[in-house]
């Protein structure tokens, strides 16, 4: 009669034994690749996105090369060949009607050559407020060619008006040698 007890037991225990080692050796090692494979699946459409927006974002390098010839010319005319001072001094002009400033005086200097570049200064008289003249002074140096601001006075007055000299350099390509 023990054995008739003994052997539902026997066989309760097996099925529990079973079981947990089905669950940790089978089901747990299983469930552990699926989530594997769902992470790695994940990861890889991220990458086909990233791809297809550079695709899409690139898909016509006529067009991205265009472009970058455009830059290129800006850049090469940043520095001209000349000085051009009657340019720079139609740029302060117009700067000045913009930024609502008076221009009392310009100047141009001599042309200082260097073996890198040519470079002149130009003496500017302003009246304006003090807001005016950052925005003139702005204007001028974000302008389409290189410029430096050399040196500036201010004088006040008791009006808001303020008058200032300023000096900027204007640069442009070294004189070429006809003999190299």
């Amino acid at each position: 009669m023990s054995n008739k007890k003994f052997l539902p037991l026997l066989i309760f225990l097996s099925a529990i034994l079973l079981s947990i080692g089905w669950y940790e050796f089978v089901y747990q090692p299983v469930r552990r690749e699926i989530l594997n494979m769902e992470l790695e699946t994940r990861r890889l459409r991220e990458v086909e996105r990233e791809i297809f927006q550079l695709k899409t974002r690139h898909e016509n390098l006529s067009a991205f090369t265009e472009a970058k010839e455009y830059e290129l010319d800006a850049a090469r005319n940043f520095l001209p060949t000349t000085p051009a001072q009657d340019q720079f001094i139609d740029e302060l002009y117009r700067a000045a009607e913009v930024c609502r400033a008076q221009v009392v005086s310009v100047q141009a200097g001599e042309t200082l050559s260097a073996e890198k570049f040519q470079a002149q200064v130009v003496s500017v008289d302003l009246e304006t407020d003090y807001i005016s003249l950052l925005n003139f002074i702005r204007e001028i140096i974000d302008g389409g060619r290189l410029v430096s601001l050399e040196s500036f006075s201010l004088r006040g007055a008791d009006d808001g008006i303020i008058s200032c000299e300023l000096d900027f350099k204007i640069f442009a390509e070294p004189i070429k040698n006809p003999a190299n």
